[in-house]
């Protein structure tokens, strides 16, 4: 993708498919993080492009941490000069951070966005973690040296709200209100679900 001179290279892969198999005469369907390949694509991403971008499907579902999987891959892509991760699977926010290696080189990684729409069926304690998504908000530029570089970012926190009839909206936290929290119906589903606890969530 190339725009006001800049090009940006996205490269997209998983972990797996969930149990479902690629069809056998599909091998180009999914992009599997394979070590190898990941390197040469990042390789070849890097010689096309000002600025490289990998959007890994990763990770633990509802697990609000970074897995031991997710560390190790942020290494690979560091190492070979990624400059932003936006990780998806985990259906929760996870945490976002700046990584450095030993040259100087940094990375900007979004464990996981969790899910922007949230159809959940499950019924207890953190399903409410379910509702709360984030949108990247990410500014990318030259530098005084010409490379090109993030020059600011956010998480922007989003609720996904579900009314009587299961119609879903998007709101941003900013603007969800307690009323709108007392009648989100994923309350049956767990009891936590509050405006107070979105909010503690994201911090």
């Amino acid at each position: 993708y190339e725009q006001n001179g800049i090009k940006v290279a996205i490269l997209n892969y998983t972990y797996g498919t969930n149990g479902i198999a690629t069809p056998a005469d599909m091998p180009y369907l999914v992009n599997y993080m394979e070590e190898e390949k990941v390197i040469a694509d990042i390789q070849k991403a890097e010689e096309l492009a000002d600025f490289t971008v990998v959007c890994p499907h990763w990770g633990n579902e509802y697990y609000l941490g970074v897995a031991s999987n997710q560390k190790t891959w942020t290494e690979i892509f560091l190492e070979q000069g990624v400059d932003l991760v936006l990780g998806t699977h985990p259906h929760v926010i996870e945490p976002v951070e700046w990584v450095f290696d030993e040259a100087g080189h940094e990375m900007l990684v979004y464990y996981s966005l969790g899910n922007f729409v949230n159809g959940t069926s499950g019924t207890g304690a953190g399903v409410m973690n379910r509702c709360v998504g984030d949108l990247a908000d990410v500014t990318i530029g030259r530098d005084d040296s010409g490379k090109v570089v993030v020059l600011e970012y956010d998480a922007i926190p989003l609720v996904c709200h579900i009314a009587e009839g299961e119609e879903y909206t998007v709101w941003y936290l900013e603007d969800y209100t307690e009323e709108l929290a007392k009648e989100n119906l994923i309350c049956s589903q767990d009891g936590d679900f509050s405006l107070e606890n979105c909010k503690a969530l994201v911090e």
